[in-house]
């Protein structure tokens, strides 16, 4: 990590988040070979996860820049490093190569310091050079004086660009594929975790994943000494719709149900199926009396939507319901609104008082 080919690839230092070439003296070597690493950032959403980096021997280099000159009189090739040391070039071993005294090295860095490309008359040699993009190094070309009357210096630019298009290619595929891998376990993680803790056919939380969240919101009301209440209710004959219909007619029933529920709620309540017929609603800083009121406002939405059940059947539904809240006995654990169910004696849809778990009073509607 300590790397210029990984520190530098930060989101501060590196912001376009583009792919580079690295040439520093403290890069690893491999059987003895100098080597040249290209790296390109991992990133999601905004997050950086680290590199993908790519060691190129520079002997490799080496062989490319032989292969690409056709003729002696192209001149000789030399690849730099950012601090102009010589990396390779395209003469033969068995040649002499061009070398810079300290002065001519010293003129060659001044100039190359204003601009990206450039040429210098050196004695009797002149020099053109080319910087290459996200390369911390320059491409020389040193010609004589008769070589420098013939050639093509923009082929050999060409051919190291082409070069540098493929790795970068293939680097940049490589990363879209690592991301679309990482992007798509994000999206399995969310789903397995939503079919986890939600009803399918409802789309409301399901037992466990309401008491889940449940016992959270109660521990955080407890805290805060917030009043929290609890409804309760379940579809009045429901197995006759079932019986009657199918369970296709029973499935349309609970989503509309469910639809009306989830379109009476805060954004902060939670809702839930716990039961076939059965839904328990959460409602976190919620007085006895309001808690009520929400009670019959979503027993007046079922009790006055008529259903379509089949092509030419509509049938409406009703429902019981219970309430309960912390302020009628100061219990905010969740185990305590859970023992209790609705019942009595006075017929479906209307108000009753039912019995209950003695740990919390109930007030019911059927």
């Amino acid at each position: 990590m300590t790397q210029p080919w990984f520190k530098q690839q930060t989101q501060r230092l590196n912001p376009q988040r583009g792919v580079r070439w690295f040439t520093s003296s403290a890069n690893p070597t491999r059987e003895g070979q100098q080597m040249v690493t290209v790296s390109v950032p991992l990133d999601h959403q905004n997050y950086w996860y680290g590199v993908l980096a790519m060691d190129i021997p520079v002997l490799s280099i080496k062989r490319f820049l032989e292969d690409a000159i056709v003729k002696d009189v192209e001149g000789e090739y030399q690849l730099y490093d950012s601090q102009f040391r010589l990396l390779t070039t395209s003469t033969k071993e068995k040649r002499k190569v061009n070398v810079f005294d300290e002065q001519e090295q010293a003129m060659l860095v001044a100039d190359m310091a204003k601009d990206t490309t450039g040429g210098m008359r050196v004695g009797s040699r002149y020099i053109s050079w080319e910087r290459l993009d996200n390369f911390d190094g320059v491409l020389v070309r040193v010609h004589t004086l008769k070589e420098g009357l013939k050639g093509d210096f923009g082929s050999i630019s060409i051919a190291l660009g082409l070069l540098w298009m493929l790795v970068t290619a293939m680097l940049l595929i490589s990363w879209g594929v690592i991301r679309h891998m990482v992007s798509n376990m994000f999206v399995m993680q969310n789903s397995l975790q939503w079919q986890a803790w939600h009803d399918t056919l409802t789309r409301l939380y399901n037992r466990g994943g309401l008491f889940e969240k449940a016992r959270t919101q109660a521990k955080r009301s407890r805290e805060g000494k917030q009043p929290f209440s609890v409804i309760q209710f379940d579809l009045d004959h429901f197995k006759s719709v079932n019986d009657r219909f199918g369970h296709q007619a029973g499935d349309r029933v609970l989503s509309h149900v469910a639809g009306l529920i989830s379109g009476t709620l805060r954004a902060h309540d939670l809702a839930g199926r716990v039961g076939g017929e059965e839904f328990c609603i959460i409602l976190p800083g919620t007085t006895l009396s309001q808690a009520e009121r929400i009670a019959e406002r979503i027993r007046r939405r079922i009790n006055g939507k008529e259903i379509l059940v089949t092509k030419s059947t509509t049938i409406w539904v009703s429902a019981s319901f219970g309430v309960s809240s912390s302020q009628e006995t100061g219990i905010t654990t969740l185990s305590s609104y859970s023992r209790w169910q609705t019942s009595g004696s006075t017929g479906p849809n209307r108000p009753d008082v039912t019995a209950c778990a003695p740990a919390m009073p109930i007030r019911a509607w059927r």
